[in-house]
């Protein structure tokens, strides 16, 4: 059943910002209240293996963690990206730490690997006075993994909660396969998929699939190479051997894989909602009953709320966009992609002061995120602030490795601060260069019509715009964007705006 807007819950209001001068989170002006005493956070492990690419393994133990802890309801469990800002920090203050995290303990430890032999070192502290509560050292084979993380989790939430009942006990021992050489896999590909790189992702979709050949029922494994597989048309990436087409039928297949193999695995509901918002034919309703089963089966994936605030974007439902992004950020409060998309449809609605809080976040929390500069730059034109707009603008060309389409996001903003020579020069050198063919695709027309539209060549952008022979909704989301306003109530915008509506559309 989908969601019903006029019955969302409200949400209470963000505060999303660099943290406190006291390491705690904001508002900084008042006291900060002691954390639950059943909250942990679960720093990531040190990796002491001589082979630094061994590092996987510490990560891995680091998440599983993190992901079997969350889910005893009795437990308030710190979330991945809030550890990873304090990646290799074990070692100090326990009070500082549990004070910027909010929590009242902290696991912390170790992995070394010494040929098939796994050294795993724990401890459980007490935050604010760095008491020992409960340690272990876990001398194994590496094939032992899976038992150690479930041995792991079992002691830690006991210490914190007391008794377990037996349902949380089978839960935090439950493995997602009996095979520890396809857990290994598993395991690297995750690291590899976390990087978000077309090289990276394409390496991970093989170790996934060096996964799911070992053991074919292992849906987590077939549901995450799905997952990396669609990464690239979202993109867009170029793959070194497959074209978009075939890439979208093996994630469609690796889908159809995970769910025979597991119908309740949320990550292939996800992946198979994600392939419809991809497709150019699907309705809002399919894709939301797809995303809903798959939060509905995991209310802590928050990837697949943030996705589904992302399809929604394309389909005008901005309520629906504004609850799902902001379910994610109760789960990750720290994950900038999230925080630049939610502040992308404040900007859209008018609210510039909310859209900033959420950009300056974004950047507090990962400096060279791009795409943060950019949704500033964006912003700072629509308050008058153009040398801002422009450092912004070219700060996120700098970060984003020389992408051709942040060439056009600066062409855009030297348009729109009155540099019409520069901003010419670069969009005509796109497309000679970079394009290299006269037919675009609705991503770079929706990018390149913007400089236009700030030219004041209003025919040029809709002419542009029109030529378009089939908008996604991913893209005809842009159209919305208030860089569009000068052209926005004109006959032909407003026809091709109508044309380019995605079926179900609010």
């Amino acid at each position: 059943m989908g969601i019903v807007l006029s019955t969302l819950p409200t949400l209470p209001s963000l505060q999303l910002s660099a943290q406190c001068p006291n390491g705690a989170p904001p508002p900084c002006s008042r006291p900060v209240a002691a954390p639950p005493r059943t909250s942990v956070a679960v720093l990531y492990f040190d990796n002491l293996s001589p082979d630094t690419a061994d590092a996987y393994l510490a990560e891995g133990l680091t998440e599983e963690m993190i992901a079997r802890l969350g889910g005893i309801g009795r437990l308030i469990v710190s979330s991945r990206t809030a550890a990873q800002r304090f990646r290799g920090r074990t070692g100090g203050d326990p009070a500082a730490l549990g004070r910027a995290l909010g929590v009242a303990h902290l696991v912390s430890g170790s992995v070394r690997r010494a040929g098939s032999q796994l050294r795993v070192t724990v401890e459980l502290v007490r935050a604010a006075t760095g008491t020992h509560v409960w340690g272990e050292q876990y001398d194994r084979s590496d094939a032992d993994l899976l038992a150690i993380e479930a041995d792991i989790a079992t002691a830690v939430a006991t210490a914190i909660a007391g008794r377990l009942l037996p349902g949380q006990r089978a839960s935090l021992a439950a493995r997602p396969t009996s095979n520890p050489r396809a857990y290994d896999f598993y395991l690297r590909g995750n690291r590899d998929l976390e990087m978000r790189s077309a090289p990276a992702t394409a390496r991970a979709v093989r170790e996934y699939e060096a996964a799911a050949r070992l053991d074919p029922t292992f849906a987590r494994a077939f549901a995450r190479a799905a997952f990396g597989y669609a990464l690239f048309p979202a993109f867009p990436w170029r793959h070194p051997t497959l074209p978009p087409d075939s890439l979208l039928a093996r994630s469609a297949a690796a889908v159809d894989r995970a769910l025979q193999v597991d119908s309740t695995c949320s990550d292939a509901w996800m992946v198979r909602a994600f392939l419809l918002y991809l497709s150019s034919d699907a309705r809002f309703d399919q894709i939301q009953a797809a995303f809903e089963r798959a939060v509905a089966l995991d209310p802590k994936n928050d990837e697949a709320w943030q996705l589904y605030g992302i399809a929604a974007r394309g389909f005008d439902a901005d309520s629906v966009v504004r609850y799902a992004m902001e379910r994610a950020l109760r789960l990750e409060p720290q994950r900038p992609v999230t925080l630049a998309r939610l502040a992308e449809l404040e900007w859209i609605q008018g609210r510039y002061e909310d859209a900033r809080r959420l950009l300056d976040s974004a950047i507090a929390i990962d400096p060279g995120f791009y795409l943060a500069y950019w949704n500033r730059a964006l912003l700072r034109l629509s308050t008058g602030e153009p040398s801002a707009a422009r450092s912004d603008a070219e700060i996120a060309l700098r970060l984003s490795a020389g992408d051709s389409l942040a060439e056009l996001g600066l062409a855009l903003v030297e348009a729109a601060t009155g540099d019409t020579a520069r901003a010419r020069a670069r969009v005509e050198r796109y497309w000679r260069v970079d394009r290299g063919t006269p037919h675009p695709s609705a991503l770079e027309a929706a990018y390149a019509a913007q400089v236009y539209v700030a030219l004041g060549e209003d025919g040029r952008a809709l002419a542009l715009l029109e030529g378009v022979r089939d908008w996604p909704s991913r893209v005809r989301y842009m159209l919305r964007f208030p860089t569009f306003d000068a052209v926005r109530a004109t006959p032909r915008f407003q026809r091709l705006f109508a044309a380019a509506r995605p079926p179900g559309a609010r």
